[in-house]
């Protein structure tokens, strides 16, 4: 799943702080349920584009990864 969010707002690279990520930087991050990869295709003072694509593991949701060993019968 992608999900971008744009804006044109002076100067439009207030968005990276805001959100607290630098503009520079592709950062991935693991979750329960797979992994988040946020990064910033457009970065200028007059637009500033920021990503959040995820990764998700199907899988591994239904296989309960990430879960403690005694909830493994949880899912029934």
């Amino acid at each position: 799943m992608l999900l971008s969010i744009t804006t044109t707002h002076k100067p439009a690279s207030d968005l990276s702080y805001l959100l607290h990520k630098h503009p520079d930087r592709f950062q991935s991050f693991n979750l329960s349920f797979g992994n988040a990869h946020v990064f910033y295709p457009t970065v200028s003072e007059e637009q500033c584009t920021a990503c959040l694509l995820l990764d998700v593991d199907p899988v591994g949701m239904v296989r309960g990864k990430g879960r403690q060993q005694s909830f493994l019968l949880d899912q029934y």
